[in-house]
């Protein structure tokens, strides 16, 4: 299986972004067989992110982070076990930066989470997918 993102969809984040926010679509595609599911003219238009089944690494900054991981957690489920392994490498760097911060979690009666970080601000939320299982 390869993994392709298209071309222009991390600019159209960060645009986004810029302008206040909402929501934005992009393309990723999973496949066998590249060149049979896009045509010619198009093939110009995708990232492989995986080339090959080599490791790779990936440089991105805070904000993509937490992009990635929201499209993980919110990929169907072939989708999501295909990119377990990612997953579990940003629930690492987020531990890490979460215990460089100071953040400290809480689960309360009823079973949200008390989010605490060493300047004092509070977050009381409902966990997220990735939180419940453990990462």
């Amino acid at each position: 299986m390869r993994l392709f993102i298209k071309v222009g969809s991390r600019d159209k984040l960060f645009n986004l972004a810029k302008d206040g926010g909402g929501f934005q679509s992009i393309e990723v595609m999973v496949t066998n067989n590249f060149e049979l599911a896009v045509p010619e003219p198009e093939r110009k238009d995708w990232i492989e992110l995986y080339p090959s089944w080599e490791e790779k690494t990936l440089h991105l900054n805070g904000y993509e982070l937490g992009v990635l991981t929201g499209l993980i957690v919110q990929a169907n489920d072939r989708s999501r076990l295909a990119l377990n392994g990612v997953m579990k490498q940003l629930m690492a760097i987020k531990r890490v930066i979460e215990a460089e911060a100071g953040v400290k979690k809480e689960i309360l009666p009823g079973g949200m989470i008390k989010t605490t970080d060493k300047a004092g601000n509070v977050i009381t939320r409902e966990p997220l997918p990735h939180e419940i299982e453990g990462n």
